[in-house]
């Protein structure tokens, strides 16, 4: 599934009925702003969503565009390379020994990674051959890809591209006392280690990069600003460490406090998942939304039904 594909499936998670013609156009800020001619329901009437995801920021923006909002696209985090590849070296090791029973890989960057250090370490065909013995999971068209590039067989895709969707497709396997190696991506993922431990399986992580601010952080500042002067009508974090380092910035703006305040009470919040709802709630902030599938598509359509007016749930 390529990326236009991957759009078209969370757009039809979002209601088109009298959905007709479509304008966009980009501001200097790079925000998209989509007029729809014909929407009834849902619709984001116009209103600014500020959006700090940065892996699939377009693919947002093009969602928020479709129901008439204007996207204001202020990505927080960057993938880098950890430094340190020894852990996930040493649970390399253990795939091509075959001592692991799934292999669960959740984005593309992750899994090139991977495939990279196993190349470095004079491994890849010693991974590719072990990956052929045993369950590959992948979580959406990302890794998909890059696992196709590579001549990986595919044994579950789940349909929901989320961690839950990940628990949901393995539903029906028996993982008691299997070792399951997870694919991390910036950050620790407790609901899906945790959901495979309570299931009996013994979770080995891949810890392959981690998330850092942009070099250039001049949108991020804007935004701080435009956030704290009442011209961002929601914000949508994805990840927790989209929020830490929009407070970070904040902070060395000399307006943590501002920017905290206008979370709690100038702007509508939205938050996937719920480390990074907990994550807003260490700083004070209660999310106004949190849809119940952890995709775009539900985050957009959520945004849109909850209205203009802050209110918590």
């Amino acid at each position: 599934m390529d990326r236009a594909a991957a759009i078209e499936r969370d757009s039809r998670e979002i209601p088109r009925l009298g959905l007709g013609r479509e304008v966009q156009a980009r501001d200097r800020y790079g925000r998209v702003r989509g007029v729809t001619a014909d929407a009834t329901i849902p619709s984001l009437g116009g209103r600014t969503i500020a959006i700090t995801e940065a892996r699939r920021a377009s693919e947002l923006a093009t969602l928020i565009g479709r129901l008439g909002g204007v996207a204001y696209s202020a990505p927080a985090v960057v993938e880098v390379l950890r430094r340190d590849l020894g852990p996930a070296r040493a649970v390399l090791d253990r795939i091509c020994a075959k001592e692991v029973g799934v292999v669960v890989f959740m984005t593309g960057v992750g899994t090139r990674a991977l495939l990279d250090l196993a190349t470095q370490a004079g491994r890849r065909d010693d991974l590719l051959h072990a990956l052929t013995a045993l369950t590959v999971v992948a979580r959406g068209p990302k890794p998909v890809g890059v696992l196709r590039e590579a001549g990986v067989h595919i044994d579950v895709v789940p349909s929901e591209p989320t961690s839950e969707g990940v628990l949901d497709a393995l539903a029906s396997s028996n993982l008691r006392g299997r070792i399951v190696a997870v694919q991390l991506y910036g950050d620790e993922n407790r609901a899906l280690v945790d959901g495979l431990t309570a299931r009996g399986a013994r979770v080995l992580e891949i810890p392959l990069y981690e998330w850092a601010l942009p070099d250039d952080q001049t949108i991020l500042i804007q935004l701080v600003h435009d956030l704290i002067a009442g011209r961002i009508d929601v914000i949508a974090f994805t990840s927790s460490p989209q929020v830490r380092h929009l407070v970070l910035v904040a902070e060395r703006e000399g307006r943590r406090d501002a920017l905290v305040a206008g979370l709690r009470d100038r702007v509508v919040v939205a938050a996937i998942g719920p480390v990074c709802a907990a994550t807003l709630r260490e700083y004070g902030v209660t999310p106004h939304i949190q849809p119940e599938k952890g995709t775009m598509g539900a985050l957009v359509h959520a945004i849109a039904r909850h209205g203009t007016v802050p209110s918590r749930p």
